[in-house]
């Protein structure tokens, strides 16, 4: 199913509060605001554990018993779901399992505030990856504006097949536009990473001080936005930004050619035309916001998901993309 929200007997596995409906509109929804992760756990269809099964290759047939013949693979283990017996991951001998109660127990231990709220959780490709976000009380106003309030977000999230480790991500959004800040500052970390290795406990008693890295990506993200809400960017200034995010130059006529001038005209629509950006128009901040905003909410190919898309830019290891690279011009110009 091309969203890889993971569905059992036709259900989505997924909840999201607050009676908001939940990303493709499956999943269950409830009204109240304020969840623990024992209760998200249950809503969102993740109360289940997992533990590490030998697996075998078939080697033949006896031939005096006509019975089949498994040959046990050594170093390599069958992550299996104790819910269905389903094997969610394969993993090598150094992998250690971390079920999802002792995951998002976690994440109650780190918020650990009685304004904070988990928000959503859910499961994608069969299991293998889950998440849970919380809604923190850490809220900025970028130049004290009320347009520009950005709301904090902790995620954690955690692959049972042993492509990433747990991770705690700080994930900050633009409320007016619900885009989501994803690029990595100078003097503040984003996320606080665990790998499924036999020295896990001791780091997740470690990440106990990891929201801390919520309090200071949050403070460096409002400076940052301050400054750049303050330096002024003419149009020509603009002009030259884009052609240094989308180079045009060197491209000869042809597909190539047509991308490049069909995103910057996209990105200089949003800055001039969306009704959020008005306020700040003319300013490094627009600019950057601007280039956030396409890339969060205007990215499309055959076959795509938007929404989907958006997911895993958040939940899956940071990669570099547009937005990074527009802040870095940004900063140096």
């Amino acid at each position: 199913m091309a969203h890889e929200l993971e569905i059992i007997e036709g259900k989505a596995q997924m909840f999201s509060t607050g009676g908001i409906v939940p990303w493709h509109g499956l999943g269950t929804i409830i009204e109240d605001e304020a969840v623990k992760a024992a209760e998200a756990l249950e809503l969102a269809g993740l109360d289940w554990t997992v533990e590490l099964v030998p697996t075998a290759q078939y080697i033949g047939i006896d031939e005096e018993t006509n019975e089949n013949i498994w040959d046990e693979t050594p170093g390599t283990f069958s992550v299996q779901r104790s819910s269905d017996l389903k094997s969610v991951g394969m993993v090598k001998s150094r992998y250690v399992p971390l079920n999802n109660v002792d995951a998002f127990q976690l994440g109650d231990d780190l918020l650990d505030d009685p304004e904070a709220h988990w928000h959503t959780a859910g499961s994608l490709k069969g299991g293998s990856l889950v998440w849970m976000l919380a809604k923190l009380n850490e809220d900025i106003k970028i130049a004290g504006m009320e347009d520009e309030l950005i709301s904090s977000y902790l995620m954690i999230s955690n692959s049972h097949d042993g492509s990433k480790a747990v991770e705690a991500t700080v994930t900050p959004v633009r409320v007016v536009c619900n885009n989501t800040f994803t690029a990595a500052l100078k003097n503040a970390k984003r996320t606080f990473k665990i790998r499924h290795t036999k020295n896990m406990s001791g780091r997740i008693a470690e990440a106990k001080n990891a929201l801390g890295i919520t309090h200071t990506y949050m403070a460096e993200l409002e400076k940052l936005g301050n400054n750049l809400v303050g330096q002024s960017f003419s149009n020509a200034e603009f002009n030259d930004f884009l052609e240094s995010l989308v180079p045009t130059k060197g491209l000869d006529d042809g597909i190539a050619l047509t991308k490049a001038l069909n995103k910057q005209e996209l990105i200089s629509e949003i800055r001039a035309n969306k009704p959020d950006l008005q306020n700040i128009k003319n300013t490094k901040w627009s600019a950057l916001q601007a280039v956030i905003d396409m890339h969060d909410h205007h990215i499309t190919s055959r076959g795509d998901n938007k929404a989907e898309n958006r997911m895993k830019r958040i939940l899956m290891p940071m990669q570099p993309n547009i937005g990074h690279k527009a802040l870095d011009i940004l900063l140096n110009v």
